[in-house]
Formats: structure tokens, C-alpha cells, sequence
């Protein structure tokens, strides 16, 4: 038979206890990400289209180091390949100034007031300088046949940190006829 406990564990708060029954007590584990409960998970979904022999460009500014906890590519239409390069390995052209909306991932009461501090937008430019490899690569495509068209989706798999700093993320058409149409989904920490 196991009894509840008469006493709690001396200097630790009994919210932080998951029950009051001796032998059965434990401590608390979140297997949560601590960002979204303090409202610092933010999310991006970006419709990419990209016609024959052009790229599109976003650029990520961050002053604060962050991590990237989920990146998807999807599309429904041709091919496409998503290159990431850190703002040292080229130079920026044209202009930035389309903003790209970016969403709080906690919307809950609970969530702590914390604004975000990751800009991202689009409208310029990036040229990777000679011999530099993208940071990451991601490469979809869906089939093209008529009875055969699909939608596919890549994910970069696991969480990676990274520096406050200037990123910028390629979008070019991979294979298959007519415009590349897809989306790039985005979930990042911030941890200022």
C-alpha cells in the first residue's frame, strides 16, 4: 500500500513534484521545449514560387542566437532547391524590404509578453563567393505526370543552435516543367 507523504522534499517546491505518494513521487521532467511556454518559438510558413531561371532570396537577421527546431520544404508543382549560407560566405545585392511575416508559436495566455527579435525578409539578392558550399541543402521534387502529380515535403532533421547573425536562404528551381510552387515552413527559438 503506499501512503501519501506527510511532508514534501525540503527546498524544492511541490509544483515541480509530479505526485504525494511516497515511492511514486518524481521530479517534474518537461519534454517540452522551454521556448514555447516563454513565448520565444516563433514560425514562418512562406509560399516559394520560382519560374524558370530565376532564384528567390530570404534574408534572416538575427541578434540574438537561436535555434532552428524544424524546417520543411513542401511542394505541389516541379522542383525545388533550398540552399542556407551565413552572410560571411558572399555578398548581399538589391534590396531587402519585403518583410516576411513571422508568427508567435505560443498564442496562450500563459506564454510570457516576450517580442521576438529575428527580422526576415525578401526582395534582394545573394552570391555565394567561389568554393563556398551552402550550410545546408535541401532538394524536392514532386512528380510531374498528369495522373501522377503529389505533393512532397523534406524536413532538415533535428535542432541546430546558431549565432546571432545574417543568414541567407536560396530558392532555386530543380527539374520538372512550368514554375517550382511550394512552401518553407520555419520553427526557430530565440535565446537572447
Amino acid at each position: 500500500m503506499t501512503t501519501r507523504a506527510r511532508y514534501s522534499i525540503h527546498g524544492i517546491p511541490n509544483d515541480i513534484v509530479t505526485n504525494d505518494f511516497i515511492d511514486k513521487r518524481r521530479i517534474k521532467v518537461e519534454n517540452a521545449d522551454p521556448a514555447y511556454a516563454l513565448g520565444q518559438q516563433f514560425r514562418i510558413s512562406y509560399p516559394v514560387e520560382v519560374s524558370n531561371g530565376n532564384t528567390v532570396f530570404l534574408r534572416v537577421i538575427s541578434p540574438v542566437d537561436f535555434e532552428l527546431v524544424a524546417q520543411n520544404l513542401e511542394t505541389h508543382q516541379s522542383g525545388i532547391t533550398f540552399e542556407a549560407y551565413r552572410d560571411i560566405q558572399g555578398t548581399p545585392s538589391g534590396t531587402f524590404d519585403a518583410v516576411v511575416p513571422i508568427f508567435k508559436n505560443n498564442f496562450q495566455s500563459t506564454a510570457s509578453a516576450y517580442i521576438g527579435q529575428v527580422t526576415i525578409d525578401t526582395g534582394g539578392a545573394f552570391t555565394p563567393n567561389a568554393g563556398q558550399t551552402p550550410v545546408e541543402t535541401i532538394q524536392v521534387l514532386s512528380a510531374q505526370s498528369t495522373a501522377q502529380k503529389s505533393s512532397v515535403t523534406i524536413s532538415a532533421m533535428g535542432k541546430r543552435g546558431l549565432a546571432a547573425g545574417t543568414y541567407y536562404l536560396s530558392f532555386s528551381k530543380l527539374g520538372g516543367s512550368g514554375t517550382a510552387l511550394g512552401v518553407y515552413s520555419l520553427i526557430f527559438n530565440e535565446n537572447p
